[in-house]
């Protein structure tokens, strides 16, 4: 991250580094901590455009994980993901979603969820449970005659139940919660109960179901945010160049770094999570960029005797798969929810100078802007183009050697072309008047421009540095009722509810009365909790709702 203050700034990033190194000395001698991934998922039976509600905890030996970063992840029978998302942990946990697409077939699809480092440090770092989904364009592409028999049977955490509830539809109804264990990371779900799935496959799995996991050489620990992982694809390798990768959306953050013999570039971003776009470059711009992102999902694959279940709709199947079509496409209407945005976090520098350019001239372009009115920056020229020096207020000097020139956290490095910029986009300039270090490169001062709307103010994009549309970390969604919808209901609301509750923050001493929609059936009831010894528990239960 683009952290340009001296004094207490610099020493809390020098102390950063020193940690981030015992980390990695750590990953080396093996002695990360295993960590442990327990996820709540709101309901097993989906449509196609809904959403998989979840709820993920991390635990490490001595609780809480340090993961900062968790991935979540459709896969189907092919060992093919189908939808990805990356998400923020908080503490170990975390709340989020999985939108599903609307090109996928009605098949069984397993739903996992892992950190960056948890697959290869222990025997429950991932998790993986079946979810159906329905594509009413799509039907299964398996035939009923294809059907095998898995031989691994999922775990199942039931280790109380409730028993069987009787209600009717659209009515209200108490639940025996008196005696359930209290605790502060309760998640309580209430959703139609699948069907299509055999029994011994409803509970989840661990590392069984994959093919040899092999340990990894370059384990990436998200203590502190999501690390970018990318490769250079130069031959022969230079390990002096600086790749720059800056991040952009509502903020923009600057981060650096030099290749390994391995071809390896890796780039923390911290605590910035709202981004939309990213812009590599490296500081050879008279070279074409060899830059390759790589993915940050795990790919592994299913055993051969690991078989998926064959997904089976009949006619007497009809009547259900309607109920859930339409509860499917009338949640989105009707349900109210909002997003959880990412506070703003702080990326810019303690600047010597600060100049807000509403409150002078706009001149024609940056050259003589820079020329009437900011003289900790001079200009020049050196074989007919501009460029910057800054003086370095320290010494009362002027730096010989060309600052870091940046526009909404990307660097510049033709200045001249820049310097014929008109800087009416443009709204504030800061100037830092001394040595800078990113990483393990030293500049001579910053000369950094920020734009009104983040857009660079109007600037193209460096020939060559190259635009990546990288996964986003995605900001979780909250219903403003765990009852989905308000409470009391409209009289006449169509109310076709196939998840009548869900709450990861669930209170017990609070919540005792829930409410049935149209749809009857069988609901199952699902409660997550630790126990007083840090173990992940589940009850379970089912409702079932008469006409």
């Amino acid at each position: 991250m683009l952290n340009q203050n001296f004094g207490r700034i610099e020493m809390k990033k020098y102390l950063s580094l020193i940690i981030f190194f015992l980390i990695c000395l750590a990953i080396q001698s093996q002695t990360l901590p295993n960590e442990s991934v327990h996820v709540h998922v709101s309901k097993s039976l989906l449509i196609t455009g809904e959403s998989i509600r979840f709820r993920t905890w991390v635990q490490s030996e001595t609780g809480p994980a340090f993961s900062k970063i968790a991935y979540a992840e459709l896969i189907d029978r092919n060992s093919n993901a189908v939808a990805q998302v990356i998400f923020p942990l908080e503490n170990g946990s975390g709340e989020n979603y999985l939108l599903i697409p609307n090109t996928l077939e009605s098949d069984h699809y397993i739903f996992r969820v892992y950190t960056r480092t948890s697959p290869y440090l222990g025997q429950e770092g991932i998790y993986n449970q079946f979810v159906t989904i329905i594509n009413p364009k799509l039907p299964p592409g398996q035939a009923a005659d294809q059907v095998t028999k898995n031989t691994y049977s999922s775990i199942e955490h039931s280790f109380k139940t409730i028993d069987l509830i009787e209600t009717g539809i659209s009515t209200s109804f108490d639940l025996p919660l008196d005696n359930f264990p209290k605790s502060e990371k309760n998640t309580f779900s209430i959703a139609f109960k699948n069907p299509f799935l055999p029994k011994n496959q409803k509970g989840f799995f661990r590392k069984e179901i994959y093919q040899h996991i092999s340990q990894v050489n370059n384990l990436i620990p998200e203590p502190y945010g999501h690390i970018i992982h990318a490769k250079t694809l130069d031959y022969p390798i230079d390990t002096t160049e600086t790749f720059f990768l800056s991040s952009h959306g509502n903020q923009s953050v600057l981060n650096s770094s030099k290749p390994d013999m391995e071809r390896n570039l890796y780039f923390e971003l911290g605590p910035l999570k709202d981004y939309n776009f990213l812009i590599a470059q490296s500081e050879k711009q008279e070279k074409q960029l060899n830059f390759s992102p790589q993915s940050p999902f795990a790919a592994f694959e299913f055993k051969n005797d690991f078989h998926f279940p064959t997904l089976i709709l009949e006619e007497k199947d009809k009547e259900l798969l309607q109920k859930l079509i339409v509860a499917g496409k009338s949640e989105s209407y009707f349900t109210e929810e909002e997003i959880q945005e990412f506070l703003p976090i702080a990326t810019g520098f303690v600047a010597d100078r600060t100049y807000l350019l509403d409150d002078y001239t706009r001149f024609e372009n940056l050259e003589v802007t820079l020329k009437e009115y900011v003289p900790e920056v001079l200009v020049r020229r050196q074989s007919r183009k501009m460029v910057l020096k800054v003086l370095d207020k320290p010494t009362a000097g002027v730096f010989q050697e060309n600052p870091l020139v940046l526009i909404d956290a990307m660097p510049i490095f033709d200045v001249d072309k820049f310097g014929k910029m008109d800087p009416k986009g443009l709204k504030k300039l800061e100037v830092l008047s001394r040595e800078f270090f990113l990483n393990k490169d030293r500049f001579a001062g910053v000369v950094s421009f920020s734009s009104f709307e983040n857009d660079f103010g109007g600037f193209e994009l460096p020939e060559n540095a190259l635009y990546l549309n990288y996964w986003p970390v995605q900001a979780p969604k909250k219903y403003i009722s765990p009852h989905l919808i308000k409470i009391p209901k409209p009289d006449h609301f169509p109310d076709f509810r196939t998840k009548l509750y869900w709450s990861s923050d669930f209170d017990i001493h609070t919540q005792k009365t829930f409410y049935a929609s149209r749809v009857h059936g069988e609901f199952e009831l699902v409660y997550s909790y630790f126990d007083e010894n840090g173990t992940w528990q589940q009850i379970r239960g089912t409702l079932n709702v008469s006409e």
